[in-house]
């Protein structure tokens, strides 16, 4: 069996091997979500942003147009909230787009496949950007469109940016200066260095020891903190087992949960309006 390592697939297995069992083996779809939609959305506005001929930027305008065309529609649960996630998304955009307007470089490569063969795998992901800049370093970005930086510790131990590192060796033969998360909602990057050989070395162990999991057919169940947000809640076998009581407060704290996303996003459009209106009664983001 040919095995395929992406580093979703790979946190996903790390997390729950189940999980990947449902989602890679036995071809379990996840559903849409408002937030799925959102973020691939926003991806494909700024893959069109950069992914240009010409070295001078498009317009906002041409960009917001973008977005407009290329709207993921799936998984919201009415038209409303459509409206509110599309709204926030042009507000993104125009956030990052005065930010990055006045430096605007043609990247080295946009949504940049790969596919490396490792020792009893293949490993395979889609950089988002790779710049070159001035001085002749490399940067690699990858977009986040979570709202919240996560711990450092977190951010250290993760394999997405030392994988992408190792594609760069691989393509170019190059090793970026900097190693980047752009997190979109706040308009704030986030840069490490790159990884050095013991780092790798740990990494592609990690990475030997999902395959060699894979291969052994070792799928347990993980219940963990993420179950309530798991796809596949539904067939999973440990929460069948814990039946009636259990899985109706799932139930009841999925849908409160889903009530919260909702008022937070609301309260951010109230939020954005006062700030409009010249309130001064909350607080500007910090753009820089």
């Amino acid at each position: 069996m040919e095995i395929r390592l992406s580093y979703t697939a790979v946190s996903t297995y790390e997390k729950c091997p189940l999980a990947y069992r449902f989602q890679y083996l036995e071809g379990l779809e996840v559903p849409p979500s408002p937030y799925l939609s959102f973020g691939r959305s926003l991806h494909s506005a700024l893959e069109w942003f950069y992914g240009r001929d010409v070295p001078e930027p498009p317009s906002l305008q041409e960009l917001l147009g973008q977005l407009e065309s290329c709207w993921e529609s799936e998984g919201f649960a009415d038209e409303e909230e459509e409206r509110s996630f599309f709204r926030h998304a042009r507000e993104v955009l125009e956030a990052f787009y005065h930010r990055n307007r006045d430096h605007f470089r043609l990247p080295v490569a946009v949504e940049q496949r790969f596919e490396i063969p490792m020792d009893g795998y293949l490993l395979t992901g889609v950089i988002d950007r790779v710049d070159r800049h001035a001085d002749g370093s490399y940067e690699v970005i990858d977009y986040k469109t979570n709202r919240r930086l996560p711990e450092l510790r977190r951010l250290r131990e993760d394999l997405q940016l030392p994988i992408y590192q190792m594609a760069c060796r691989e393509l170019w033969g190059i090793t970026p200066s900097k190693l980047t998360f752009y997190y979109l909602l706040i308009n704030q990057k986030f840069s490490t260095s790159p990884r050095d050989e013991d780092s790798l070395v740990g990494v592609r162990e990690r990475l030997t020891r999902v395959a060699e999991g894979i291969r052994a057919g070792r799928f347990p169940p993980n219940p963990n903190h993420l179950c309530p947000w798991c796809p596949f809640a539904d067939v999973c076998p440990s929460r069948v087992k814990s039946g009636g009581l259990r899985e109706e407060l799932e139930s009841r704290r999925q849908a409160l949960l889903l009530r919260r996303r909702k008022l937070d996003l609301m309260i951010e459009e109230l939020e954005n309006q006062l700030r409009e209106m010249g309130s001064g009664s909350w607080p500007e983001k910090d753009s820089t």
